[in-house]
């Protein structure tokens, strides 16, 4: 038996009912191009530009198939860092863990702080901080290199 498929939450949401439906659970005589084909035709009104870009990448056409049997579940979430002013280490968003404080300092999530954040929490924050998001993996990256991380 196969791992439960991780597909994005833009995905799941889209096909959600194909994805649930005892019909397309028992793949019988259908061929895998039919099931797409058919899940396809059932979303296409309310499918959006970056679910259709998903589902024209062959691979991701499998990973389909592969949930009906197997199951699936969320991706993680990327996260993100909003990152104020590059290359100073003070200049991260923060959060305090006890109340709804929003500022910028030097600790990177240290004592009771949040700095990563997902896009929605950061729109919920301020949607002007989108332009400031950077994923959490460039910046650790970069940090790594550098010898910054953990000054």
């Amino acid at each position: 038996m196969g791992e439960k498929v991780k597909l994005p939450r833009n995905v799941i949401d889209t096909f959600r009912p194909s994805l649930d439906s005892p019909d397309y659970r028992v793949l019988g005589s259908l061929t895998p191009i039919r099931i797409i084909s058919d899940m396809y035709n059932r979303t296409l009104k309310g499918m959006t530009s970056d679910v259709a870009a998903w589902l024209d990448d062959y691979e991701n056409r499998w990973k389909l198939i592969d949930a009906l049997r197997y199951g699936y579940e969320p991706e993680p979430e990327q996260l993100y860092y909003v990152w104020f002013i590059k290359g100073d280490k003070r200049s991260f968003l923060n959060v305090s863990n006890f109340d709804t404080m929003v500022f910028s300092r030097y600790d990177q999530g240290e004592n009771g702080y949040r700095t990563k954040f997902t896009m929605d929490e950061i729109e919920a924050i301020d949607p002007r901080y989108k332009a400031f998001a950077v994923p959490v993996e460039e910046v650790d990256g970069d940090m790594n290199k550098e010898g910054k991380a953990d000054d």
